[in-house]
């Protein structure tokens, strides 16, 4: 897997689209996890708007160039099927850099949410919202009844181009539930319970949500200044919360934030003295894809007498997902047995694939794997690529239909190497729901590379009360 740990800066990685002897490598567009490589139908607009970005006119070209980009993401499909099927140079090089830019924007923007709707439930907000946005929504049906905060209370609901989570936190509001987005997964849960979480702050696709202030109070008792004048008395306090992401935002990893203002109400600064060693390369969540990770700031009180943290700003690096391509592909899986593969990022040896002795229609999956890209000097032996390595294999059926991967039961990282067996199933077992589809005995494992990239993300508390 490739990182880049630049601070304030978005760097998109070089991918490649698709496998096979009849794709072309293309710099830069590995698609999204979730987006699809080429449009379902075509736009007879959008094939005109692509093919004058090779017109012999320069303002044709610069014409259509502006068209695709005012389309933003939903013109991204038929612009990557175009990529892998025109052979005019200067189509493919203004696609390219369109493309880059809209995969940008895509990952550091928030889905936008515009409706009226008069007399309806919050359900029909909700289903609404998850139809404009595609995200999965899951209701727990709000309080029982018809009456203030009910489930089958009806309101009016009017957003215009209101971000993702400032929309759903607000109709979940008047149901009297809480906006659960700290499962991992792709589904927003939206459940009722007697709590309320006052302190959120938004900043594009992003949720920052406090969770605890705690302190504690040092006396110093030695060195003590014989004039006096210094105060031997100081109170350090931490505040922890969540950033979570958009259901279209997988994130690897967040860096240690920095603060750049904290102060109570009386003007009195909170900020602790500064790191001389500047040392900011570590981060948290080890390379795991998910959508929530913890974080936490320290606070230093000057004023005693102060009682809320007016205000707090800072900025955190985030890793995000940015594209996925494959990298290693086993076909008749259930052939393989001591057999070797090597791809871009990591080769294998799979020992055995074949279904569990005692659970009908899971498949472990018994393997070892060692790095082939070198390690960074600069950070050594990294164990994030194994802790994820399990997260990036897919294995699937006839028709591309894919099993759940339930995690690794065995697993031995050095950082450099790994062995650890993995088991797929048919039901997912964070709900206990069957998948969509009917699987058919597996055929295909695939090992995919993930692409990153690394975005500064600055967030905005207000009105924290101190302890």
């Amino acid at each position: 897997m490739r990182r880049t740990f630049g601070w304030a800066v978005i760097a998109l990685f070089a991918g490649i689209v698709g496998v096979g002897a009849n794709e072309k490598e293309l710099p830069g567009l590995a698609g999204p996890p979730t987006a699809p490589l080429v449009a379902a139908k075509a736009d007879p607009k959008l094939t005109q708007l692509i093919d004058d970005l090779g017109s012999e006119d320069y303002r044709t070209r610069e014409k259509a160039g502006a068209a695709l980009a005012a389309l933003g993401e939903k013109a991204l499909p038929s612009m990557r099927a175009a990529l892998l099927a025109t052979d005019n140079p200067e189509i493919q090089r203004r696609l390219v850099v369109l493309v880059r830019k809209m995969d940008i924007d895509r990952l550091v923007s928030p889905k936008k949410v515009t409706m009226a709707l008069k007399d309806k439930t919050v359900k029909d907000a909700l289903d609404e919202i998850s139809k404009q946005t595609g995200y999965k929504i899951d209701f727990g049906g709000g309080r029982a009844g018809p009456g203030p905060g009910g489930g089958e209370a009806r309101h009016d609901f009017k957003f215009e181009n209101t971000p993702f989570w400032v929309a759903i936190d607000k109709v979940a509001a008047l149901a009297g539930c809480v906006v659960y987005a700290d499962y991992d997964d792709e589904t927003i849960r939206v459940y009722d319970q007697n709590a309320i979480n006052p302190f959120v702050a938004y900043a594009g696709p992003f949720r920052f949500l406090a969770t605890t202030i705690h302190s504690n109070t040092s006396v110093q008792l030695s060195g003590i200044p014989r004039t006096g004048g210094n105060n031997n008395r100081q109170q350090y306090m931490n505040l922890s919360f969540q950033i979570q992401s958009e259901p279209k935002n997988p994130m690897l990893g967040v860096m240690q934030p920095e603060l750049t203002e904290a102060r109570d109400e009386l003007g009195g600064t909170l900020m602790p003295p500064q790191e001389r060693n500047g040392h900011r390369s570590n981060y948290f969540n080890g390379g795991n894809r998910g959508h929530n990770t913890y974080m936490s700031v320290n606070l230093m009180r000057g004023d005693r007498s102060a009682t809320t943290l007016k205000t707090l700003k800072g900025r955190v690096a985030v890793v995000l997902l940015s594209g996925t391509a494959p990298d290693i592909v086993i076909g008749d899986v259930l052939k393989v047995k001591k057999k070797a593969f090597t791809g871009r990022t990591v080769g294998i040896d799979v020992e055995t694939i074949e279904e569990d002795a005692n659970q009908k229609g899971v498949y472990v999956v018994n393997l070892s794997a060692k790095r082939v890209t070198p390690v960074d000097p600069e950070r050594g032996e990294d164990y994030a690529w194994g802790n994820n390595l399990w997260q990036r294999m897919e294995l699937s059926d006839e028709k591309g239909n894919k099993y759940f991967c339930y995690g690794p039961t065995v697993q031995n990282n050095n950082g450099a190497s790994m062995q650890f067996v993995v088991q797929f199933g048919p039901e997912d077992r964070r709900t206990g729901r069957p998948g969509p589809n009917k699987l058919g005995p597996p055929t295909k494992l695939t090992i995919t590379e993930w692409q990153t990239t690394t975005h500064e993300v600055k967030f905005e508390f207000k009105d924290i009360p101190l302890p």
